[in-house]
C-alpha cells in the first residue's frame, strides 16, 4: 500500500464547537491528491508544463467522527476509475491515534488544454495515461475494493 499524506488539524481549523469545520476535509483531499500525484509520478507542475489541466468537476465528502486541533490525520487516497475523460478519486480520512475513519469522499476530474477543451490521455499523453490506469484500484466481481470492510455502526 502507497503511503498515505498525514495532516494535522490547525487551530483555525475548528469551529465553536471545538471540531474541525466540514469544509476542511475537501482541503486535505486536495492537499493528499496532490502529494499522491507527485508520488506516483504525475505531479500537477509536470500535467501544466505539458499543457494540461485537471479541474475538479465533482467533489463529494460524509463525515462520520469529528476530529478535534492537533490530531494527525491520514488521508489514504485510491484511484476508483479513469476512462477516457474522467478520474475518480477516492479517499478516506483516519484518524491517526485510535484508527478511527473520520470522513470519507471523492472527487471526481477531468482533464484539458490550456484552453479548457476537454482532451484525453490516452491519445495526448499516453505515458500519463498509463500511469494514472497502472494506479486503478483492482475491482471485485460485487464492484467493491478488495480491502473494504462494513464501516463500524454503519
Amino acid at each position: 500500500m502507497m503511503e498515505a499524506y498525514v495532516h494535522r488539524v490547525h487551530y483555525y481549523e475548528t469551529d465553536k464547537m471545538g471540531c474541525v469545520h466540514h469544509s476542511n476535509h475537501v482541503r486535505w483531499m486536495e492537499e493528499a491528491r496532490v502529494a499522491y500525484l507527485e508520488r506516483i509520478g504525475v505531479p500537477f507542475t509536470l500535467l501544466e508544463a505539458r499543457g494540461v489541466y485537471s479541474p475538479v468537476v465533482g467533489v463529494e465528502c460524509r463525515y462520520r467522527r469529528p476530529a478535534h486541533f492537533d490530531e494527525e490525520i491520514r488521508v489514504e487516497v485510491r484511484i476508483r476509475s479513469f476512462d477516457r475523460l474522467r478520474l475518480k478519486i477516492g479517499y478516506e480520512m483516519i484518524r491517526v491515534s485510535d484508527g478511527e475513519l473520520i470522513a470519507t469522499g471523492s472527487s471526481e476530474h477531468c482533464f484539458t488544454d490550456l484552453d479548457g477543451r476537454p482532451i484525453a490521455l490516452s491519445k495526448t499523453h499516453p505515458d500519463l495515461d498509463a500511469i494514472l490506469r497502472a494506479q486503478i484500484e483492482p475491482q471485485t466481481e460485487s464492484g467493491k475494493k478488495h480491502s473494504e470492510n462494513p464501516a463500524k455502526g454503519d
